[in-house]
């Protein structure tokens, strides 16, 4: 199937505002359960970039880890703390699991350090009925456990390969068919939407959707910035989640619209507006800050 180009009109359809009867649960509520002791930097960068996108509230889940920080780090709590205060932090996950409308797992996270108790509370996750959005160290879950809850995940090619072959396809059709072929391939193994990250990111759905946008401002390829864009995916999903639990081209919509905002805010950024690398360099905090800007920009489209 041809995909299905994504544009600001069509986005902007996706981005709602607060009305004058919002209030922080009315907004949604995305639950966080990622960042490690040796990474702490991708919770921050990913509860900075759902904040930004515009929820009401973030909850962020500490994983179960038995190492204190090495090199003097901060534990992701601490260092989320430390630059988002208005950060709820959990210390009880059966309890407060229920409050969460999505989740984002994964960004920072190394499954080679994935204890029994971080296992478990992952596939519970994975096996109930909030949307969830699935970054780098969790990808591995989804290959060996098919979700039951409505699924996006966010590999960039190479995560996509190892996700290709441990899901069982055959490993010969990596080379030999398209990305927009590939992409709606593993979705429909893994019923999971596939969100394949690059200078043109394609969004398969299982059902067989495929959308694409790009190419993305090449100032975007630094560290960090896919912890931006899983923020702004998971909080996307956050708004959509009743929505998100039965509408099957959904996620995927939402994934390219998130490939949209991480874009125009890097080119915000980098003052690149046209995307042809003629900008200056950015970091992937610079990314995350431009997000309300460039959600209002992308939000314009249809005013």
């Amino acid at each position: 199937m041809q995909p299905i180009e994504w544009r600001c009109a069509d986005a902007a359809a996706l981005l709602s505002a607060p009305t004058a009867t919002s209030h922080k649960y009315t907004r949604g509520v995305l639950g966080l359960r990622t960042g490690s002791n040796a990474y702490p930097g991708a919770a921050v960068l990913g509860a900075e970039a759902a904040w930004r996108t515009g929820i009401g509230l973030v909850c962020y889940f500490a994983p179960h880890e038995e190492a204190a920080p090495a090199l003097g780090l901060p534990t992701p709590a601490a260092a989320i703390l430390a630059k988002r205060p208005e950060t709820v932090f959990s210390q009880d996950f059966d309890k407060d699991q229920a409050r969460c409308d999505a989740w984002l797992i994964g960004s920072g996270t190394d499954p080679a350090r994935r204890g029994p108790a971080e296992q478990q509370a992952l596939l519970a996750l994975l096996a109930g009925t909030a949307p969830i959005v699935v970054d780098a160290g969790a990808l591995d879950l989804v290959a060996q456990h098919q979700p039951q809850a409505a699924t996006i995940i966010t590999p960039h090619r190479g995560e996509f390969n190892r996700l290709w072959v441990a899901s069982g396809l055959d490993p010969v059709g990596l080379t030999e068919r398209e990305t927009a072929e590939l992409a709606p391939m593993l979705a429909s193994t893994l019923n999971a939407t596939v969100l394949l990250k690059g200078a043109i990111t394609v969004a398969a759905a299982p059902s067989g959707e495929v959308y694409a946008y790009g190419p993305a401002t090449p100032w975007l390829a630094t560290a960090g910035t896919g912890d931006v864009l899983a923020g702004i995916l998971g909080a996307l999903a956050t708004t959509h989640a009743l929505r998100a639990r039965s509408d099957g081209p959904l996620l995927a919509q939402l994934g390219v619209t998130a490939a949209l905002l991480h874009d125009t805010a890097a080119r915000l950024a980098s003052g690149d507006p046209k995307a042809h690398g003629e900008g200056a360099a950015i970091t992937a905090f610079d990314v995350a800050e431009k997000l309300p800007r460039a959600v209002q920009l992308v939000r314009s489209e249809i005013s």
